[in-house]
Formats: structure tokens, C-alpha cells, sequence
């Protein structure tokens, strides 16, 4: 099934739904090849430990990222996620974990201390 996300505010890419199993490895990659293509660098340039902000994305951009996440799962995702696990690693982690509760990480932003 393809369905179709917003990156940023003019370009539209397609998001499919996964297929096969959800594993932390998957869904990060997901995010590297995601992040990749809004940020406009290689995907083996990203670094999964760095910070979300430091790939110069902005707010919307970030909101579109938890669209298409949702897309992308098949299952609800927050929308401020980015700011909570800010990231790759932390929120593959997070999104790769089964229990609905689950502890926000202390290198969590909220929106004033971000740089986007």
C-alpha cells in the first residue's frame, strides 16, 4: 500500500507501509533514509546519535517526519515524538518498543531549547 507524505512544505514523497517485521534496525533505517532526503545529504553521512536539529530541519518538517511515521507503522505516533527522542537511535528505540508506556528520555527537548 503507498500512501503519501509531506516533507517540508512543497515536496511530496511517497510513504510506504512497512512490510515484514518492525525491529529497531528497520525502523532506523527508515528514519536515516527519511532524514537523508530532508536534510538532502547521503544516507551513510547521517549519524544516528547526532541530534534531529543539527540536520537543520524545522518544525514543520518535524511534524511532517510523525505523519509520515504514522504512515509508515500503521499505528499512531505523537506528534511532537521528535522533540521527545531528539535522536535517530533514541526514537527507533522508542518506536520499536511494544509497551505503550514508555519513559520520555532524559536528552528530551522541549521546543523552546531546540535549535529549529
Amino acid at each position: 500500500m503507498k500512501l503519501f507524505g509531506k516533507l517540508g512544505n512543497k515536496k511530496q514523497q511517497e510513504v510506504s507501509l512497512h512490510s515484514g517485521p518492525l525491529t529497531e534496525s528497520s525502523i532506523q533505517q527508515w528514519l536515516v533514509d527519511r532524514i537523508a532526503g530532508l536534510a538532502k545529504v547521503k544516507p551513510e553521512d547521517v549519524d544516528v546519535a547526532r541530534p534531529l536539529a543539527d540536520f537543520g530541519l524545522d518544525s514543520i518538517q518535524l511534524f511532517g517526519l510523525s505523519s509520515d511515521l504514522e504512515k509508515f507503522l500503521g499505528q499512531k505516533v505523537s506528534e511532537v515524538v521528535a522533540w521527545d527522542f531528539p535522536t535517530i537511535a533514541l526514537l527507533a528505540k522508542h518506536l520499536s518498543n511494544s509497551s505503550a508506556d514508555v519513559t520520555v528520555s532524559s536528552n528530551a527537548m522541549v521546543p523552546e531549547q531546540a535549535n529549529w
